[in-house]
């Protein structure tokens, strides 16, 4: 395992870090900050989404209507954040910029399904892709299917293969089709702008005072679990026995790896151009409700701190993955006393330099699949090499900027924090 020369987190390290007073609840799009008390805590929960896809936010149903693409029968993942929070594995580098407070109060991200693979004896073609990428050839969905994305393929011997970059391109001209047709409702959502960002739609809506971001996601989703995974599932995980299995392995997507592709090019320049993504997200939205508390403390602890220095092909995804990495590696009992979220913030950050460092951060559940494979982010890691150098400083910093979003922005209503 590409971890196991990393420096494991001592129990003893000193903290380093002294820490401020009690501050007040600041709303925002994920949760809310809380200050840092007793540890280093660092909260942020999730608020009730107030912007719901169904059946107040209708707009993906909508471009069905369009051509027929996509399925009529549909099922959404609703995620709290954006991707630029880390929500999928996207560069973060291509999904342009947004303040909260200034831009938006809440935001979240949907992956839309463009096909079901249910009953379809559909392979991956893992042939002509580096790790954890697929080429998916469209033929094993049927004739209909065929017909209907023959525009969003390209050739490759004697088969026509869904080509990402096509499809996102469609995706955001018929998203943007129907939302500048769509009529306003009473009560309902306004939307106030529509941007594509390579892979993926952002759809910046208002509902009143409130305002929310949606990253919208076109996928091709899959029931089971794939092959090339299969190893994974046979060692040992920190969420043994606390999820069951079919949880974990429901289902996972192909998420589209490249930017938007013109729809007149005759053909793939490289093969890149016709790689999908494996993404695990339906695995991830059950994972992160059994990381101890105290990694998750530190996780958003980190994301808020360097929340500045993404921008590059490396960002909040792999923070997260590093995150998932970590559960597995320390003992569950440290990882669970809350007089640790310190060291769990510290240890994280020594994980993302050394990562960093060795251009080093294998993909979760696809162990072989190194996301930072080639990448040099000097950039990122002397971000991070500051924040550890001085980590109470830069977490001050984090809470004023969060107190200058809440005043900048809108904000949702107060309430009671629940978790996704």
């Amino acid at each position: 395992m590409l971890l196991k020369n990393q420096p494991r987190w001592c129990p003893s390290l000193p903290t380093c870090i002294s820490l401020p007073c009690r501050c007040p609840s600041f709303p925002r799009g994920e949760g809310h900050f809380r200050g840092w008390e007793r540890g280093a805590e660092f909260n942020l929960g999730s608020w009730v989404p107030f912007f719901y896809p169904a059946p107040s936010f209708l707009l993906p149903g909508q471009v069905h209507k369009l051509d027929g693409k996509l399925p009529l029968a549909n099922e959404y993942l609703l995620l709290s954040g954006g991707a630029r929070q880390g929500t999928v594995d996207l560069d973060p580098g291509a999904l342009g910029c947004y303040a909260l407070g200034a831009d938006y109060d809440a935001d979240y991200t949907l992956l839309v399904p463009v096909l079901h693979a249910r009953g379809c004896p559909v392979t991956l073609d893992l042939r002509h892709c580096p790790p954890g990428h697929a080429w998916l050839a469209v033929a094993p969905f049927g004739p209909e299917a065929s017909h209907l994305w023959a525009d969003c393929c390209w050739e490759h011997g004697d088969d026509a293969y869904l080509a990402p970059g096509l499809v996102s391109a469609w995706f955001s001209q018929a998203l943007a089709t129907v939302a500048s047709q769509a009529a306003p409702h009473l009560g309902g959502p306004t939307v106030k702008r529509v941007t594509p960002h390579g892979s993926l739609v952002t759809l910046l809506l208002s509902c009143g005072r409130r305002r929310a971001l949606y990253d919208v996601v076109p996928v091709v989703a899959f029931q089971g679990w794939p092959a090339v995974a299969q190893d994974w599932l046979g060692r040992t995980h920190f969420w043994d026995g606390k999820l069951r299995e079919e949880e974990v392995v429901g289902g996972f997507y192909l998420l589209p790896a490249t930017g938007l592709a013109r729809p007149q090019a005759a053909g793939p320049r490289e093969a890149s151009d016709l790689a999908w993504r494996l993404a695990f997200s339906r695995s991830e939205f059950h994972l992160k409700k059994v990381v101890p508390p105290p990694l998750v403390q530190a996780h958003k602890a980190a994301w808020a701190v360097l929340s500045g220095a993404w921008g590059g092909q490396a960002g909040p995804y792999h923070l997260w993955t590093w995150v998932l990495w970590a559960c597995d590696r320390l003992p569950a009992r440290y990882l669970c006393q809350e007089e640790n979220t310190a060291h769990c913030l510290l240890g994280l950050l020594d994980d993302m330099a050394a990562g960093l460092a060795a251009r080093s951060c294998p993909n979760y559940f696809l162990p072989g699949c190194n996301r930072l494979e080639g990448v040099s982010e000097p950039d990122l890691a002397l971000a991070v090499a500051a924040v550890r150098g001085d980590p109470a400083g830069h977490l001050r910093q984090a809470v004023e900027r969060a107190k200058m979003a809440t005043k900048l922005g809108r904000g949702p209503e107060t309430g009671s924090p629940a978790e996704e």
